[in-house]
C-alpha cells in the first residue's frame, strides 16, 4: 500500500495536524495491535495517553489534543476515523472500462461512459449499466435489469430480470437479488406454486452485504428505500418494503410484506412475521422474533419482542425461577402442615375467605 502523509489525510478530513505532517501512514489500527505506519484513532484523554505508548505512527483526536506522536485533530475524531479508514482501505481491483470480451451480451445493452464489466459476465437482453459502475467478473445480469450510476456489483452476484437497482449501489459477492418470492398454494395434499411477477426496486446510496437474498414481489414490488444498509446472510422476502436510512444486521430475516419504516435498526438474527409494521426509528434486538406491529422510536427485544425493559424485567424473573420454586414448595409444605394441624385440632378445612 502506498499511504498517505499525515497532512494528506488531515486535510481530507477536515483537520488540523499538531507535530510533523510528512510521516507516511499505510494502515489503520486499535491501540492495543498497532505497528509503525499505523494510525489509531484516540476519542477521549484516557485512549489519547494509550495511543501514545502505542506502536502507532500518527493519532486520530479531538482539536486541541497533543503529544508526542503527530496528531490529526478534528472535531468529530470518529467520523474522521471513518473517513481515513476508507482512503486506507485495499478494495479489490476494478475491471478496466469497457466490456470484457470473454463476456456474454444480450441485445440493446445500454451501457453509460467509464462503466466496466468483467471477465465472464452474463449480460441479458435490454439491460442498462449507468456510468462509472464497475460489473465484477462472473455477475449475472438477467434481460430488463437496471443499475444506475457509480455502482459496484462484485463477483457471483446475481441479478434477476427486470429488476431495478439505483446509483452508489454497492452489492457484495454471492448476493442474489429478484429470485422468486416464497409463495405456495396448498391445495389437499399437494403445494401449487404461485407465479411471482413482480420485482425488486433498490434506491440510491444502499450497501448489500455478500450472500443476501432479496426476493422478487408477488406483484408490485420488493422495496429497499435509500441509504438503506444491510449485512451478510440477510434474508427479504417478497413484497416487503424497508424505509430509507435502515440497518439490518447479519442473518435477520423478514418475512413477506413485512414494512420497515425510515431508520429501523434490525439486529442479528431477528426474525419478523409476515405483514409487520414497524415504525420509524425503531431498534429491534438480536435473535428476538417479531409477531406484531411495533410503534415508532421504541427499543424492542425478546421472544416474542416486546419493549426492551419490560423484556429484561421477564429475564430477570425467568432468572429467579429456581429459588421462586423452592419458595413456592416451602411455602406448600407449610400450608399442608397448618391444615394437618387444624385437622388434629378439630377444625374443619381451611375455608377460602369471602372477596
Amino acid at each position: 500500500m502506498a499511504g498517505m502523509t499525515v497532512g494528506e489525510l488531515a486535510e481530507a478530513v477536515g483537520g488540523t495536524v499538531w507535530g510533523p505532517d510528512d510521516v507516511v501512514i499505510t494502515g489503520a489500527a486499535s491501540v492495543t495491535e498497532a505497528t509503525p505506519g499505523d494510525v489509531v484513532l484516540a476519542e477521549s484523554a484516557k485512549y489519547l495517553a494509550a495511543a501514545e505508548k502505542s506502536r502507532a505512527s500518527a493519532v486520530v483526536a479531538a482539536d486541541g489534543s497533543c503529544g508526542r506522536k503527530p496528531t490529526i485533530r478534528v472535531a468529530d475524531p470518529r467520523r474522521a476515523f471513518a473517513e481515513i479508514l476508507r482512503r486506507l482501505a485495499s478494495q479489490p481491483k476494478p475491471p478496466r472500462p469497457g466490456i470484457d470480451p470473454s463476456c456474454r451480451v444480450g441485445a440493446r445493452l445500454t451501457c453509460g461512459d467509464g462503466a466496466a464489466v468483467g471477465y465472464g459476465c452474463w449480460i441479458g437482453d435490454d439491460v442498462t449499466i449507468g456510468e462509472r459502475t464497475a460489473i465484477h467478473p462472473f455477475v449475472y445480469l438477467g434481460d430488463g435489469v437496471r443499475i444506475g450510476a457509480d455502482s459496484v456489483i462484485y463477483p457471483r452476484v446475481v441479478i434477476y430480470q427486470e429488476s431495478e437497482l439505483g446509483s452508489r449501489v454497492t452489492v457484495h459477492a454471492g448476493t442474489v437479488i429478484g429470485s422468486d418470492g416464497f409463495g405456495y398454494l396448498q391445495v389437499g395434499n399437494e403445494l401449487h406454486k404461485v407465479p411471482q411477477i413482480g420485482k425488486v426496486i433498490i434506491e440510491d446510496d444502499v450497501e448489500i452485504g455478500a450472500n443476501v437474498t432479496i426476493d422478487r414481489a408477488k406483484t408490485g414490488a420488493t422495496r429497499i428505500g435509500r441509504g438503506t444498509k444491510i449485512d451478510n446472510q440477510v434474508q427479504i422476502a417478497h413484497n416487503a418494503k424497508v424505509g430509507s436510512g435502515c440497518v439490518i444486521v447479519a442473518q435477520a430475516g423478514l418475512s413477506g410484506s413485512v414494512e420497515l419504516g425510515n431508520g429501523v435498526t434490525i439486529a442479528g438474527q431477528v426474525g419478523i412475521k409476515e405483514h409487520v409494521r414497524i415504525g420509524d426509528g425503531a431498534v429491534v434486538g438480536g435473535q428476538a422474533g417479531v409477531f406484531g406491529d411495533l410503534p415508532a422510536g421504541g427499543t424492542y427485544s425478546g421472544f416474542p419482542a416486546r419493549p426492551h425493559r419490560e423484556h429484561l424485567r421477564a429475564q430477570a424473573a425467568f432468572l429467579r425461577l429456581p429459588e421462586t420454586q423452592k419458595a413456592v414448595v416451602a411455602l406448600q409444605k407449610e400450608v399442608d402442615r397448618l391444615k394437618r394441624r387444624l385437622t388434629k385440632l378439630g377444625g374443619d378445612e381451611i375455608e377460602p375467605e369471602s372477596e
